[in-house]
């Protein structure tokens, strides 16, 4: 009863808060920047007391559905949109970051129950880095880049990495026993990260990218000594260097060379180099086929990107539902999309190519199961149940290959997540 209260009070504080931003703005003179991260701030300062004034992770997922269907609702109802939600949405760009923010607040909760810094860090980075990004790049921000959907400001990067930096480093040495060096470069480290996520970041996904990346270099990096530390981060910065040179060889724009880089590195510092094999190359695949067969999308890069995070996220959610590592399923998917990029690349003869690019693709996949403990290949790969996951999809390139000039990346991951939704679902009968 206590955490119905609690949710209660929670839903009718925000809504309060929101209805009270809106009454105000014109006696203020609060711009849509500053409403929209008003509410920010206190949606986030709110989550971060969850792991203190909830029982349980159920009441925990239920006000954040709850929380989801309710901006769901203003998005959709036009009253709404002109009253309080005008307060998330006036600004000039399109975002779902509140939508984002949901869905990181509850992975992070789910994955952080038994380390609360795991969970607090990141929430307090994409509270209070956030805010100071966009508040200082729209009122002082001159030095200005080009992404995709429009500019961001180097001033307002370099407050989010201050503010990150500051931020770590306060929670680390209050939450943890880490040593004070290893504070300093792991805040580094994080902070650096972070600031280069939320530079390449659209239509507010930064509020998912940035907790969730840091989540997971905190879990990974906690307990790294400081000079392996070091040592990740400069393969970084020279990582990203690297790519943004040769971007233009690739026809890719820095934007989408920096973000490239960040999602490879964040897959080798968690998941090590066997498990990223696949993904980079169904990311090699991918621009292959953009470059002969492209589809109609406007951003092909930052399609596929937003598209291989969402699967591994959840991938990610679906093994701490089931208790169990599903490394090789994620493994699997990727290695399928690459396939069907392939398939839509090859062309005429080429496409007997296609067969011993299947063995290589089965023969890695099979490589990267054998370097995973041995605990975690629970899902019994069979041979015809595997290769019956690659029929569908390879016969579709095949016989209607323009079906993929559309909505391309989303169906490539469909298609190719079939066989290893199945193996989730019936995981309870395998052995």
């Amino acid at each position: 009863m206590l955490d119905g209260f609690i949710m209660l009070g929670v839903l009718t504080g925000i809504l309060g808060l929101m209805a009270g931003v809106r009454l105000l703005r014109k006696r203020l003179g609060l711009s849509a920047e500053v409403q929209r991260k008003m509410v920010h701030v206190a949606t986030g300062s709110a989550a971060l007391t969850f792991p203190w004034v909830f029982s349980s992770a159920t009441p925990v997922l239920i006000l954040l559905g709850v929380a989801a269907a309710i901006m769901l609702l203003m998005r959709q109802s036009k009253v709404a949109m002109r009253h309080m939600g005008a307060v998330l949405h006036d600004v000039q760009r399109n975002s779902y970051g509140e939508i984002y923010l949901v869905l990181s607040v509850g992975l992070l909760f789910i994955r952080s129950t038994d380390m609360p810094i795991l969970y607090v860090l990141p929430l307090l980075v994409v509270t209070l880095s956030d805010t100071a990004s966009a508040l200082v790049g729209t009122r002082y921000g001159q030095a200005r880049f080009a992404v995709e959907e429009g500019t961001k400001s180097l001033e307002g990067v370099v407050a989010f990495f201050v503010v990150t930096w500051l931020s770590a480093m306060i929670a680390l040495l209050l939450m943890t026993d880490a040593a004070r060096i290893n504070v300093i470069v792991l805040s580094l480290l994080i902070a650096a990260f972070c600031a280069l996520v939320e530079a390449d970041s659209w239509k507010g996904l930064d509020n998912l990218f940035i907790p969730v990346g840091a989540h997971l270099l905190l879990a990974r990096h906690l307990e790294t000594p400081p000079l392996e530390m070091m040592l990740v981060g400069a393969v970084f910065v020279a990582a990203i260097f690297g790519m943004r040179a040769i971007a233009p060889v690739l026809n890719i724009s820095t934007h989408a060379a920096r973000a490239y880089t960040i999602l490879i590195f964040l897959v080798l510092s968690v998941a090590g180099v066997h498990n990223a094999a696949l993904p980079v190359l169904a990311i090699a695949a991918h621009m292959f086929a953009r470059s002969v067969h492209p589809c109609k999308a406007r951003y092909p890069d930052l399609n596929l990107l937003a598209a291989a995070t969402g699967v591994a996220l959840t991938w990610m959610v679906a093994g701490q539902t089931l208790g169990q590592n599903v490394i090789n399923l994620y493994n699997y998917t990727f290695g399928v999309v690459a396939l069907i990029f392939f398939g839509l690349a090859l062309k005429g003869y080429w496409r007997f190519a296609l067969l011993p690019l299947m063995g290589a693709t089965g023969a890695l996949w099979l490589w990267s199961i054998s370097m995973n403990p041995e605990a975690d290949v629970w899902n019994n790969p069979s041979l015809p149940l595997m290769l019956a996951g690659v029929v569908l999809p390879m016969t579709l390139v095949s016989v209607v290959p323009d079906w993929f000039d559309t909505y391309r990346h989303a169906k490539a991951f469909a298609l190719a997540a079939l066989i290893p939704i199945a193996l989730y679902l019936n995981a309870g009968a395998l052995p």
